[in-house]
């Protein structure tokens, strides 16, 4: 099953979610970590000044909505406590899908 996952950052974290960066790249190619996730695409997601990074958009393959939430919950932004907000969905992906 493929999934969405759409996330904001809270404000205050910016400095430790710059720092926490590197390794939050690292987790999510480290498949080690969670075997049964693919991620396909992720990246920032920018705020109106076209700049400032709010928030986070991955796409995944996984067998569940809770490897998903456990992939999210067990990242480093998510020990940190940087995301303010998650939302994880199925998703029908249609174009530019993998295989």
């Amino acid at each position: 099953m493929y999934f969405v996952v759409f996330t904001t950052h809270r404000d205050e974290m910016g400095n430790e979610r710059r720092l926490l960066l590197d390794a939050f790249a690292a987790y999510l190619h480290d498949s080690t970590h969670h075997p049964d996730v693919t991620v396909h695409h992720g990246g920032p997601t920018i705020g109106d000044d076209g700049e400032s990074v709010n928030g986070l958009l991955l796409a995944v393959e996984a067998p569940s909505l809770e490897a998903v939430q456990t992939l999210v919950a067990d990242s480093p932004y998510g020990h940190a406590g940087i995301f303010e907000q998650t939302y994880i969905r199925q998703w029908n992906w249609l174009t530019g899908r993998p295989g």
